[in-house]
């Protein structure tokens, strides 16, 4: 008897085949929801992406004042993203990511979210963390560390 890979390589069954490629590439935006996250998405910015916006949405400094400038680039970023990836640290202030899933949902944005758990994070911080992306995230992850978020963008083809 044959199989059902063999009868699907035959001419009669080829001509069934879809000649396109599986799927257009993907622009992906990630954006950091806090300082930490920042510094270990920073080591990956230079890295083989060819389809990654790093955003920088960091409110340090004089963030009153740079916000307009960070929101455009925020709203640029998410509108030619076709997923917005949020990346915090375990136990930090995750709530800028209402206001980036706001603007992602408005785009008609997917949204998946990391957070990175080196495991010494309070388990009640952790899960302030956790609430905080719960909500707006289709795919929420708890990692424990950057080889986490690399694997992704490369599984993401970013």
């Amino acid at each position: 008897m044959e199989s059902q890979s063999a009868r699907a390589t035959t001419a009669a069954e080829s001509r069934f085949r879809i000649a396109n490629p599986n799927s257009l590439p993907r622009t992906t935006a990630i954006v950091p929801l806090d300082s930490a996250a920042a510094a270990t998405l920073a080591e990956l910015r230079d890295g083989p992406w060819q389809r990654a916006i790093f955003v920088d949405i960091d409110q340090g400094g004089d963030w009153i004042a740079e916000l307009p400038t960070r929101t455009r680039a925020l709203v640029a970023a998410i509108t030619e993203a076709n997923l917005v990836l949020l990346v915090a640290t375990a136990g930090a202030d995750a709530r800028a990511a209402a206001v980036v899933a706001e603007a992602a949902q408005a785009h008609g944005r997917m949204i998946a979210a990391v957070v990175l758990d080196s495991g010494d994070a309070d388990p009640a911080a952790l899960e302030r963390s956790l609430a905080a992306l719960r909500p707006h995230a289709g795919m929420l992850v708890l990692a424990d560390g950057t080889d986490y978020v690399s694997a992704m963008l490369e599984a993401l083809r970013a």
